[in-house]
């Protein structure tokens, strides 16, 4: 256990330095570790414990010492979990590496401030306190964090990558996200961590009643499980999704043309005893209107007559503005425009401040934000469409439902290499199955292409970096799980309760 800054001033200094050291080496280890409980792993048990280690460090530090170790985990948990950045912005936005590097160091160390800011503020009164220990790690921690992931996802159009909830798709754990959503699960993920840190530390009836909390929990959990909150459509919809695997560093090249084209529109007129086919995230290198004369118009006046329904990503033009869009092709076309853009991604925030980078590394061409959720048609078959990393935000893609049955995400993960990002991305697909009650078909160009079922499990899906059509037979749903209905609410009363009891146990305790 940790000495407290009040020891600063004893003969012991030095033993005190060495141990706070040794904490936030532990932090960081602990932080690493965690990327584990993520896909590709997905070695779940691991998110238990990690913030259980994580929390243990905090249980007798200081303010500043919790900051700091707080800081130490998100250092380690980021700069693994999120190492994939360097690869885009080096390989493919063609950086200098030590450029590259710094860059994707200076946004670890940007993010890693959310776990930081959790341990310095659950650190309120523990010292004076120690009394309140119970119900810092029951009532507090919990919330903090989870506020502390939806800042994440919301400050600077945000970042909601690698939320604890994510690890738990293959658990009874489960259960609760088309309940209270993914942050819902990180909210009980924390709660089994704190359970889990006052049954090792504890005596008697502490341990009892956590011991009980912990089988609480659990059995709710595989309650929730055994409900379906969405029921079937009468007829099942075949599907083919085409990953053409067009390697980023060829897409816009003059000499890739032709064969982009050709290689799209073959495979899908090899595929016209399917409903609907499904091309990934901008799969033709250009704007829609220069492909519609000649590709895209005779392709969808042979795909009429067999009743086969395309859908693609493309770069469409409305007005003045270039949008990152979904396009139902047909007699009457059909675009969703993606509304949550990725910054240096899709758009240069601050571009006229920021205009000595353009030497350095490739800054891209604004891109349009679409300003409704569209849904698309498939015959009678309504679809959410959401485009690459916009499926991280389960709220935005929820505004197309209860009327959406089946949900699209065209994706083009090839910035990222052979990395982590292609599993995790998949892995934040599932979860908006789960949480949304809904199969989903996932393009994606160089994978991972997949077909998810409405509880978020992979019924098939391409093997990456490779030509592959994936064909499938889905059953679109229609009714709506209660976090369709209610959205966050649930939760956010879940947090306001939990910190009011803290408040008056904060109150009533002596000195």
């Amino acid at each position: 256990m940790m000495t407290s800054v009040s020891d600063l001033n004893s003969t012991n200094n030095t033993l005190y330095r060495l141990s706070f050291r040794w904490a936030l080496v532990v932090a960081v280890i602990a932080g690493m570790v965690l990327v584990a409980a993520f896909s590709p792993l997905d070695w779940w048990p691991v998110a238990l414990i990690s913030p259980a280690i994580l929390i243990f460090l905090w249980l007798d530090a200081s303010r500043r010492e919790s900051f700091w170790i707080g800081y130490a985990f998100g250092a380690g948990f980021f700069g693994v979990g999120v190492s994939w950045v360097y690869n885009s912005i080096h390989v493919f936005g063609q950086a200098p590496a030590a450029f590259a590097m710094g860059l994707t160091l200076l946004f670890v160390m940007i993010i890693s401030v959310y776990p930081g800011l959790v341990g310095w503020l659950q650190a309120f009164g523990s010292t004076s306190h120690r009394a309140l220990r119970s119900a810092r790690l029951l009532l507090l921690l919990p919330g903090l964090w989870v506020l502390s992931e939806w800042l994440r996802g919301w400050l600077f159009t945000g970042f909601p990558w690698l939320q604890l909830g994510y690890s738990q798709l293959d658990t009874p754990l489960a259960g609760f996200a088309p309940v209270l959503g993914v942050l819902g699960v990180s909210w009980v993920v924390m709660l089994l961590s704190g359970l889990i840190v006052l049954l090792l530390i504890g005596k008697g009836s502490t341990r009892a009643w956590s011991l009980g909390g912990l089988f609480l929990l659990v059995g709710l959990a595989s309650g929730l499980n055994q409900l379906t909150w969405t029921v079937p459509v009468d007829n099942p919809l075949k599907v083919a999704l085409i990953q053409g695997n067009i390697a980023q560093q060829n897409k816009w090249k003059e000499a890739w043309l032709l064969p982009t084209v050709n290689r799209y529109v073959n495979l899908t007129l090899e595929n016209t005893d399917r409903d609907l086919v499904v091309w990934p995230e901008v799969a033709l290198p250009g704007r829609y209107r220069l492909f519609k004369p000649n590709v895209l118009g005779p392709l969808a006046r042979k795909l009429a007559p067999t009743n086969t329904r395309l859908i693609l990503g493309a770069l469409y033009e409305e007005g003045d503005e270039l949008h990152n869009s979904v396009i139902r092709l047909g007699e009457e076309t059909e675009v969703y425009h993606k509304r949550h853009l990725v910054p240096f991604g899709e758009y240069t925030p601050f571009r006229e401040w920021l205009g000595w980078l353009e030497g350095m590394v490739i800054l891209p061409a604004d891109i349009a934000a679409g300003d409704e959720p569209r849904v698309l048609h498939a015959g009678d078959t309504v679809i959410a469409s959401s485009v690459c990393y916009e499926d991280a935000y389960g709220r935005e893609v929820s505004m197309m439902l209860p009327e959406a049955n089946l949900l699209i995400n065209v994706s083009n993960d090839a910035w990222f290499g052979d990395s982590l990002a292609a599993p995790q991305h998949l892995q934040i697909a599932r979860m908006r199955s789960l949480e949304l009650g809904r199969p989903q078909l996932r393009a994606t160009n160089t994978g991972i292409s997949a077909v998810i079922d409405f509880r978020g499990q992979v019924e098939k899906q391409s093997p990456q970096f490779e030509v592959d059509v994936l064909k499938a037979s889905v059953l679109p749903r229609t009714g709506a799980t209660p976090y369709v209905s209610w959205g966050s609410y649930p939760l956010v009363l879940l947090i306001l309760g939990t910190f009011l009891v803290f408040t008056w146990r904060l109150k009533k305790a002596p000195g």
